[in-house]
């Protein structure tokens, strides 16, 4: 991987500001959804929880290399506004749903798989739109304009979610999403004709997901970004969703509390994501992004053994940090790495990987919390140890060590 030899500084399209703006309001719709569905399946032990979630990710695992294939053959601002119409209909249909039936686990299960459906498609087009509207050299500072525009939104999504969950649980938020989804539809259709043409794929649906298999494993630097992304994923991704509330309601918290928690979290990403912005990324990338898997893990032990509310935050920003350090670094190497018609593919293998992650991850951590002896606390410790491990082991893989920026 070699520097650029463009500027770095120059000025990111309108274009991609236009597209911020909707997937900024969206996220806050879909944060506000996730941590009314979590909160929701929390209510019913552990172990519900942990199988609403699986069922979330099961659906969306199985189709991914399709909906990546799909994104790359019929260009992903077409499919990503046919998923986003999707997701209006079945989050505006779960507002009477809610009301007529109340929260219950039947209703949360059929909620998880259709999300999950419509996510195999949605979130591979998704990630790679940044490719699609702004030229490589501007992708790091334009992922970080999106992590820092996100974390603001995340803050409010999940603040609004818990406020939301405590006034009208489930139905209130789903009415919301809607809401939000309306708003990415109307951007979605403004920015029609403005985005790089996508590349003419002669080959058939397996062929094609074969070809975007072969380019994600194939080479060393993003197989080894793959790889340890998948690890980080299973250990990380779920504290939002699933243990972070657990540990809300270990500690006798409402739901305002624990919306709290995983706010300050985000704000932890969104100091290291507003640092890339300003100043770009650092020069050794894949270093960098090794030292905060090793900072995010020492936050997670934090939580785990630190009981009063406020250093408990505080443990919360720390692994924030690390996260934000950790993704703000290896996601831009991650999508330079592999040409632009390859890019949906690409970005349905990173979410296939992660998902699988989850779908073991999310109820094995689910039944451990509900285990004595072990509970919520022990989960913690037992993440934060194994998150700082996997940054050590990481350390020893030079072809990330000394990665620079492409």
């Amino acid at each position: 991987m070699t520097p650029p030899t463009d500027s770095d500084t120059q000025s990111i399209p309108a274009r991609y500001w236009v597209w911020l703006f909707g997937a900024a309001v969206s996220l806050l719709g879909d944060l506000t959804m996730m941590f009314a569905i979590g909160w929701s399946a929390t209510q019913h032990g552990g172990r519900v929880a942990g199988l609403v979630l699986l069922l979330a990710a099961a659906p969306r695992a199985a189709l991914l290399l399709i909906g990546g294939a799909v994104g790359d053959r019929f260009g992903a601002p077409k499919v990503l506004l046919a998923s986003c119409v999707a997701m209006f209909v079945l989050t505006a249909a779960l507002v009477p749903a809610t009301i007529a039936l109340g929260e219950t686990v039947s209703l949360l299960v059929v909620t998880a798989l259709a999300v999950g459906v419509i996510d195999a498609f949605f979130m591979p087009s998704s990630r790679s739109m940044p490719r699609l509207l702004v030229p490589p050299e501007q992708i790091p500072r334009a992922l970080a304009s999106f992590q820092v525009t996100g974390v603001v939104f995340a803050v409010t999504g999940t603040a609004v979610g818990g406020l939301l969950v405590r006034w009208s649980g489930l139905t209130a938020a789903a009415g919301f999403d809607a809401l939000t989804f309306a708003v990415m539809i109307v951007v979605l259709l403004s920015l029609r004709g403005t985005t790089a043409p996508h590349g003419r794929i002669t080959t058939g649906m397996f062929r094609s997901i074969v070809d975007g298999v072969k380019i994600a494993f194939g080479r060393p630097l993003t197989r080894t970004l793959l790889i340890t992304m998948t690890i980080a994923a299973g250990l990380l991704m779920p504290m939002d969703t699933l243990l972070l509330p657990l540990l809300a309601r270990d500690h006798r918290w409402d739901a305002a509390t624990a919306g709290l928690l995983i706010a300050c979290r985000s704000v932890g990403v969104g100091v290291i994501a507003l640092r890339i912005l300003t100043r770009g990324a650092f020069r050794r990338p894949g270093l960098v992004a090794v030292l905060g898997l090793l900072l995010g893990g020492v936050g997670v032990i934090g939580l785990s053994v630190l009981d009063p509310l406020p250093l408990t935050i505080a443990a919360a920003f720390v692994s924030g940090v690390g996260v934000g350090t950790f993704t703000g670094h290896v996601l831009p190497l991650l999508m330079n790495s592999v040409e632009r018609e390859y890019q949906s593919r690409l970005q349905s293998v990173v979410v296939l990987c992660q998902s699988l992650a989850l779908v073991v991850m999310n109820p094995v951590l689910g039944s451990l919390a509900d285990v004595n002896g072990v509970g919520i606390t022990g989960v913690c410790l037992g993440i934060g140890i194994a998150s700082a491990l996997i940054g050590l082991v990481a350390l020893t893989r030079p072809v990330l060590r000394n990665a620079t920026v492409s």
